[in-house]
């Protein structure tokens, strides 16, 4: 007689993910103004994370208000889609594998605080979907699958004229929720730095 150990199914949470990150970015997208027809983003970033032995270096792009809806603006609350292209650099010798690419795009939700000397704090959150140019990294570390879902929240200041510049901190987790094991993941904490464009 074989006892098999009982398991959570993966179906049900890899379903919902998948139906999270998709909705929302479908939604974002649709619901964007006449203005943003031309496609060209409202700001560039640059950003810096290290976590699990791997430094990651990324430039994102990114189109703010992308939702009209008046019941989260009354709240404080505004969207934003993040486009990114990262770097990472494993720093395990000797490694498999030391160094890969990830394209990732995420719509996120952001509260904005009120202004004081200037400045307006901010908190983010995100779910979004990833592709890396390799399934590992280091030794041991092995994602299995190319596409990933990327879970990331974030808080920070910003400043200057028209609050134009934006410095934060955020965590980001990177995973493929079970589609293929092994599923080691990353996790990784970071500062970003990011401008707004003219107008």
């Amino acid at each position: 007689m074989t006892i098999r150990s009982p398991s959570a199914p993966r179906a049900p949470l890899l379903t919902r993910l998948v139906e999270t990150a998709l909705l929302t970015i479908v939604f974002t997208v649709l619901m964007a103004p006449a203005r943003s027809a031309t496609l060209a983003p409202d700001g560039v970033g640059l950003t810096v994370g290290d976590g699990n032995n791997v430094t990651i270096y990324g430039i994102a792009t990114h189109w703010d208000s992308l939702c009209t809806c008046s019941a989260l603006k009354d709240l404080g609350f505004d969207t934003r889609l993040v486009a990114q292209l990262a770097y990472w650099h494993g720093r395990e010798h000797p490694a498999v594998r030391n160094s890969l690419w990830d394209a990732s795009l995420t719509p996120m939700l952001r509260w904005i605080g009120p202004q004081a000397a200037g400045i307006r704090g901010f908190a983010e959150l995100g779910v979004g979907v990833r592709a890396l140019s390799a399934t590992r990294i280091n030794t041991e570390r092995t994602f299995s699958s190319a596409f990933q879902f990327g879970e990331t929240g974030g808080a920070g200041i910003a400043f200057g004229e028209r609050q134009r510049y934006e410095l934060g901190v955020f965590v980001q987790h990177i995973s493929n929720a079970g589609i293929k094991e092994p599923n080691n993941g990353i996790t990784y904490f970071g500062i970003a730095l990011r401008t707004s464009l003219p107008p």
